[in-house]
């Protein structure tokens, strides 16, 4: 299985490049808006880890400060074959030095930065990513790619879950299915909350992707949800013209959402619930477990603005 085959983008790609070559080569920045109280049982560190994965820092943090794994928190998964910055929350920790932490970590993990709360992260609680990709030894129409620069910053991109969500070679994926029927055991509670977000992000994902081979991924259908702009509320909008809502979408005013699916069904009607139902019912071990979990339906915008979007040619490689 694999995630570019089974996840398609939306524009015509000859050209071809490497990425990821160096750690370097992608950069993550997380956006965390927070009016710290400099007081409180949670101390809050913002690292830099290079070249590993998010669990793994949790990990390392939980052992050096003495605490158990479910104290520490951070808003979201950052890619592992990266440079990125992000920030974590430690509930009552044994070791809060900061100097000594330093010292006790494993050398991929770098603090910039602390501050004591009286809160913890919560997952999700960001207000978005900063990212810088290098392309090594592109080979290919340089003019394409131009213009599918262009088309990104007029459309957006589809909000696709990324490969991190499904492991290595994809392989939460069966576990998910597997563990949900009885075949597989999970022993902790993170990897619990991670096979659980692989099944939903699975059939998001897969929303995605028929919408775009039916090419309305960015263009709205009877009974979709919409959401606007910036906010999390979304609603159903049946009094709007075609033209106000092409309008709209292309202001990106509104984005069409997807279904993070649970064991109700989805909270779209018509045509978009047809086009959903179809692709969850494909899944029915999904289903098995959303409903043992009492998991409720919510939604997410299919595509992201990539705002601030600037590309520079160095020879043969660029840098987004």
């Amino acid at each position: 299985m694999i995630y570019n085959e089974l996840f398609p983008t939306i524009n015509n790609i000859n050209a071809k490049g490497q990425i990821r070559t160096f750690a370097r080569d992608f950069k993550v920045v997380e956006n965390l808006s927070v009016d710290f109280s400099n007081q409180g049982e949670h101390l809050w560190l913002y690292i830099e880890k290079t070249d590993s994965n998010t669990n793994w820092v949790a990990k390392q943090l939980s052992n050096v400060c003495q605490v158990p794994q479910k104290n520490i928190g951070f808003a979201g998964l950052k890619d592992r074959h990266a440079i990125t910055r992000q920030w974590f929350s430690i509930q009552l920790a044994k070791i809060s030095d900061i100097d000594k932490i330093q010292a006790a970590l494993p050398n991929e993990i770098r603090i910039i930065q602390s501050a004591k709360h009286h809160k913890k992260i919560k997952t999700g609680q960001l207000d978005g990513n900063n990212f810088s990709i290098k392309v090594r030894n592109i080979k290919g129409d340089k003019q394409q790619i131009e213009q599918n620069i262009a088309n990104i910053q007029q459309n957006g991109v589809p909000n696709y879950f990324g490969e991190q969500r499904f492991g290595h070679d994809m392989g939460n994926i069966k576990k998910a299915s597997d563990w949900f029927t009885g075949n597989y055991k999970v022993k902790t509670r993170n990897l619990k909350s991670i096979l659980i977000s692989t099944a939903r992000s699975h059939i998001f994902n897969l929303i995605i992707s028929k919408r775009i081979e039916q090419n309305i991924w960015n263009k709205a259908i009877k009974g979709d949800i919409l959401q606007l702009n910036n906010s999390k509320s979304w609603f159903e909008e049946k009094d709007a013209s075609k033209s106000e809502l092409e309008k709209r979408l292309s202001d990106f005013d509104i984005h069409i959402t997807a279904a993070m699916w649970g064991e109700n069904p989805t909270q779209a009607s018509d045509k978009c619930a047809k086009l959903e139902t179809e692709i969850a019912q494909q899944f029915p071990n999904y289903q098995r477990g959303f409903e043992k979990f009492r998991l409720k339906q919510d939604r997410r915008a299919m595509r992201i603005i990539a705002n601030n979007l600037q590309h520079n040619w160095h020879n043969d490689n660029l840098v987004l």
